[in-house]
This record gives structure tokens, C-alpha cells and sequence, in this order.
């Protein structure tokens, strides 16, 4: 029997699927999409019983960092046994680096692509590629530029200030990181419209542009 290719979707609260407004600070009840309308469910649709598409989103994750209050969010730490757990791999999609945007972290596009080298690396040292001897090839994909600047976490902060400008560099730089390490890399800054409730995460019409964007990808890569 014909072995399904498996592709890993490493992300955070856009491959999550979190539904933007749907939080509630006091008791942290959020809503999320259902797999049917979260990009990787469409992604799965679209390219049908030949792959498997693996969803990796955690609200929050961060490239390699560690918030002061809220455990478990380090992409860095998960994504080794994350890699092993989900083996063989035939495709990473990364997509990681939004919330480094945070003040809390003060990060710029040179220090996010710093990081993401340290998560290719990982991933090109490993041996969970389609033969499990050598390591699987990379899809860096670039999220769109935030748009709202005033989003408020639970302490009504506003944690992106300064965010867009550090992000307009992104697609220049992360493309650049994709030479030097060997990448894919995928930038549908120009395509995507973030929702208008918080100018951060994706709303319907975005998980489904942003599917059949990826999927042209992956086509160029199969």
C-alpha cells in the first residue's frame, strides 16, 4: 500500500485556528474554528488521500522563547519530539514568529530570524525525514502583517505596539534565511486580509485563501 505523504504544520494560533474576539479573560474560554474551515482541514481537502496534513498550532507559541506567565509555549522546546512523534515527515511547514512581536519579547526581524535558524536547524539535523535517515525539506511560510496594533491581552495591554513596522521586514529577511538554509519560503502577506474584530488572526475568507496558497506551494514542491 501507497504510504500517504505527511506534512507537519508548525504553527501557532492561526494554524490553531483560533476564532478572533472569542476570548474571555476571566475565565479563558476561547472559541476555534472547526477543522473544516481551519486552513490545514481545507489544505487536507485540497489535496486529498495522497497526504496527510498534520496540525501543530498552539495558541501563543513562540519561536524560542518563554513568557513570564504562561507555560509551554516555547516552539523551540516541543519541536524535536514534535518531529519524532509525527514521523516520517515529508514537509515542515513553519510558520512561527508573530508573537515574538510582542513587547514582552522586544523583538526585531533580525532577532525573529535568528530564532527561526535555530528551529531549521533542528529540523535539518534531524533524521524524521520520508526515509528516516535524512531530514525533510522546509516550507517557511511569512504570516501576514498585523494590522491593529491596540490588540489587549488581560491586562487591557496592548501587546503588538510597534509590531507592524518590525513586521513590514519580515518578508525581505526571512526570505533571505530561506537561501542561506535551503528553504521553501511562501510570503502571502499581499494576499491575506486579517480579520477586522483584531487585525491579527485569520477570519473564514483568510483560512481559505491562505489554504489554496499553500497548497500552490506544496504543488511546486511535489
Amino acid at each position: 500500500m501507497k504510504r500517504q505523504k505527511n506534512i507537519l504544520c508548525y504553527g501557532d494560533s492561526n494554524t490553531w485556528g483560533f476564532i478572533a474576539g472569542s476570548i474571555d479573560f476571566k475565565t479563558f474560554y476561547m472559541e476555534r474554528y472547526p477543522r473544516n474551515v481551519r486552513w490545514t482541514g481545507l489544505l487536507q481537502q485540497y489535496l486529498g488521500h495522497d497526504f496527510y496534513v498534520i496540525e501543530e498550532g498552539l495558541n501563543g507559541r513562540t519561536t524560542n522563547l518563554d513568557y513570564k506567565d504562561i507555560p509551554g509555549r516555547n516552539g523551540k522546546t516541543h519541536l524535536g519530539p514534535c518531529l519524532y512523534s509525527h514521523a516520517p515527515l515529508d514537509l515542515v511547514i513553519l510558520s512561527l514568529g508573530a508573537n515574538d512581536l510582542k513587547i514582552e519579547f522586544d523583538r526585531d526581524a533580525q532577532d525573529i530570524s535568528k530564532a527561526l535558524s535555530e528551529l531549521i536547524d533542528i529540523i535539518q539535523t534531524s533524521t524524521f525525514g520520508s526515509d528516516m535517515q535524512n531530514s525533510p525539506p522546509i516550507l517557511l511560510v511569512n504570516y501576514p502583517i498585523p494590522t491593529n496594533e491596540n490588540y489587549l491581552d488581560m491586562n487591557d495591554e496592548a501587546i503588538f505596539k510597534g509590531a507592524i513596522e518590525k513586521a513590514k521586514k519580515l518578508p525581505h529577511v526571512l526570505s533571505k534565511l530561506a537561501i542561506e538554509k535551503q528553504c521553501y519560503f511562501f510570503d502571502p502577506s499581499p494576499y491575506i486580509q486579517l480579520s477586522k474584530i483584531d487585525g491579527i488572526h485569520f477570519d473564514k475568507i483568510a483560512h481559505k485563501k491562505f489554504a489554496e496558497l499553500i497548497l500552490i506551494e506544496i504543488k511546486k514542491i511535489f
